[in-house]
């Protein structure tokens, strides 16, 4: 068995999440391939696929959309799982709820076995400079808000939910 981790990511903080999940899933006997969505992966050729999405300005990555869009059919006859990494899931006003998520869902038109909204990261630096205005302008805390040993730990859950066929 062999799963496709693979994500879109703006400013490397879902890149690092999606390692961490490989990483783990690896450890638990579940052989991985991580592959940027921008390499244009064929789902096909993996038993299972995980996908990860950074979220700019409550919206999932547009190559993530584009790639889940074109794959549908593949996507939703294996098992697959779905994470976003996001400075605003931090918030708790949120309740772990991320609008990007609940609408890259209705899009995908079909429940993946697993679905996880983590923290990332908001380093101004990292930014594009037409974001900066608007967070800025919202006061939106910066800083690393990633937890790694909450991606182990939702890896962990994953590896029994992807050998299911």
């Amino acid at each position: 068995m062999t799963v496709l981790v693979t994500y879109a990511t703006h400013s490397g903080a879902t890149l690092t999440l999606a390692e961490t999940i490989a990483e783990t899933l690896t450890a638990a006997g579940v052989a991985t391939e991580v592959v940027d969505v921008n390499e244009g992966p064929d789902p096909s050729r993996y038993d299972a696929v995980v996908l990860g999405t950074g979220v700019r300005i409550d919206a999932a990555e547009k190559p993530a959309t584009n790639w889940a869009k074109t794959h549908r059919e593949q996507l939703s006859s294996r098992p697959m799982a779905f994470f976003t990494c996001s400075g605003s899931a931090a918030d708790p006003a949120k309740g772990g709820r991320q609008k990007a998520a609940d609408a890259f869902l209705e899009m995908l038109g079909f429940s993946p076995v697993a679905v996880k909204n983590f923290p990332g990261w908001v380093i101004m630096d990292k930014i594009p400079v037409h974001e900066l205005l608007l967070l800025k302008s919202m006061r939106t805390p910066t800083g690393d808000f990633r937890d790694l040993d909450a991606v182990r730990d939702w890896a962990q859950e994953l590896a029994p939910l992807l050998r299911k066929n």
